[in-house]
């Protein structure tokens, strides 16, 4: 539920006085006041599910004087105890939500109104005004810092989320209540989605593999998040067969560092007014991508992507080790954190220091454990098409959500492409349709296709000969040439028999038109 902006907002003020916080947001308008909001059906549930019997022991100032009960009618209060902003847990918190209804007054009688007052007692207890200070901390704000919450949604019937941004450190101050709203609003996301927050699992997938056919786009829909996103905040690796731990995580490499000149005393020596130094040796501690990725999440609490390209070229099991056991996630977190080694512990314990955050647990932050926060995303993408010298087990892809990214045939873009073989063209999607069809029938399988954006321009002869005639070469071709199901076949002038030929003779000069001219009629006129 998005809230009325500015109604729930602190350390925010007007320089002129008023834009007091409503502490409440209408839930529904016009004629009858009919409920009218996203995610109905999910916010009642919950607050019924977490409502309280004794409603009477609630109180929360309403109307003018305070008056409660004379003005307005209780409908029901909630008391959460799973609370959480911008998608952390808010440790050892309870908030109350209550809704009331206006039976009295000159104007809006029937109308229902959510409230979330941090003066809101529940036995005599001021549970929201402990609750949202805790939020704060959770956010790594100090007390007095400018900030507001966005939105309030439901999760599981009993969580209780916030969307919360940050203004600043310190109080803000604003001439009237316009420039403020606009502030508020210079904080909310600038795609014009509705989106939860920032580092909430209702936003973003902690792990996913996005794979499919080459060139269907899987990079490119990793980059549509990940461009939206600070430089700083997004890490990237590509695997292979050489990678291991400590090419993924960081090791001890050796690095070179200037060391005084001393005398047979042990004295410094001299040369004029300056020391004398030598190079020398040393070893250091050098962290590799997943460390950084790690490092820069615990220091903000902004989403941080760690992006691994072709991710089943690698031996998964040796690059992640004991970090498998980080992926098991609950709320976002690691479940099972994991004991980092003297080496890396060392290193973490000496970065964490720079991180501004409240929230990290004593363990994580002397680096004896290592733990994923909930803002930290794995993302990958696989060709379906490689052949994994190290397949990926079972254990290890349960820990992943997978989305297949399939061959869009009518994408605007890539259907404008062209191939021009001898002044001749042929539309790219149409060329395409059919050689996938080829593919599919001679390989059983539809891993060896190619996607739509394989090529990623109008592409000329010799363009087309380098990369699509070398793959399909390398990836289907050859593993049946000369056999009936031989797809390197051309039709030679008005011969109605095709001709088989080979890769070579695509570089010979005076034959190249002529086979790629017969290789393209072939491919559409054969049956899949």
């Amino acid at each position: 539920m998005i809230l009325n902006l500015g109604s729930l907002a602190f350390n925010a003020n007007i320089e002129t006085g008023g834009g007091t916080p409503a502490w409440g947001t209408e839930l529904g308008q016009g004629e009858g006041y009919k409920f009218a909001f996203e995610d109905m059906s999910d916010f009642f549930t919950g607050m019924v599910y977490k409502s309280v019997a004794d409603i009477d022991k609630v109180t929360c100032p309403l109307g003018k004087g305070g008056n409660q009960r004379a003005d307005y009618d209780f409908v029901i209060a909630s008391l959460f105890d799973k609370v959480f902003v911008n998608g952390k847990k808010v440790n050892d918190a309870q908030f109350l939500l209550l809704v009331v209804k206006k039976l009295n007054g000159d104007h809006h009688v029937g109308r229902r109104t959510i409230k979330y007052n941090p003066r809101m007692t529940y036995r005599g207890e001021y549970i929201n005004d402990d609750c949202y200070k805790k939020m704060a901390a959770t956010m790594g704000l100090p007390e007095d810092a400018a900030w507001f919450v966005y939105e309030i949604f439901i999760e599981n019937q009993d969580e209780l989320h916030f969307t919360a941004f940050e203004l600043g450190k310190e109080p803000r101050s604003y001439r009237n209540n316009e420039e403020r709203k606009k502030a508020f609003i210079n904080r909310l996301p600038k795609d014009g989605k509705r989106l939860y927050t920032i580092a909430t699992q209702s936003k973003y997938v902690p792990q996913l593999i996005y794979y499919g056919a080459p060139g269907t786009g899987k990079s490119y829909k990793v980059n549509e998040t990940t461009e939206q996103q600070p430089e700083e905040n997004v890490f990237r690796t590509t695997f292979h067969p050489d990678s291991d731990y400590s090419t993924f995580v960081g090791c001890y490499k050796p690095s070179m560092a200037k060391k005084p000149v001393r005398n047979v005393a042990g004295d410094v020596m001299k040369k004029g007014e300056r020391e004398e130094t030598e190079d020398v040796i040393t070893y250091k501690f050098v962290a590799q991508t997943f460390t950084r990725a790690y490092l820069r999440a615990w220091q903000t609490e902004e989403p941080v992507f760690l992006v691994i390209e072709e991710i089943n070229r690698g031996n998964c099991a040796q690059i992640f080790g004991d970090l498998f056991q980080l992926l098991d996630r609950k709320n976002g977190e690691s479940e099972y954190p994991v004991d980092a080694d003297t080496d890396l512990a060392n290193h973490l314990s000496a970065e964490m220091v720079k991180s501004g955050r409240l929230d990290i647990p004593a363990e994580v932050k002397s680096g004896k454990k290592l733990k994923l926060p909930s803002n930290l995303y794995i993302w990958a993408t696989m060709n379906t098409s490689d052949q994994s010298l190290f397949p990926m087990d079972s254990a290890f892809k349960r820990r992943w959500s997978w989305e297949y990214v399939p061959i869009d045939y009518n994408n605007v873009e890539s259907a404008k492409f062209e191939i021009t073989i001898g002044g001749e063209t042929e539309n790219w999607h149409e060329f395409l349709k059919k050689i996938n069809e080829k593919i599919k029938k001679v390989t059983s399988s539809e891993d060896k296709q190619m996607g739509n954006f394989f090529i990623k321009q109008s592409i000329d002869e010799k363009e087309f000969c380098d990369k699509v005639m070398f793959y399909l070469w390398s990836e289907v071709g050859k593993d049946n040439y000369q056999t009936n199901d031989a797809i390197f076949k051309y039709y030679a002038g008005d011969e109605k028999e095709p001709k088989e030929f080979s890769f070579n003779e695509l570089y010979d000069a005076e034959k190249r038109t002529a086979i790629l001219k017969g290789f393209i009629r072939y491919i559409k006129e054969s049956e899949s």
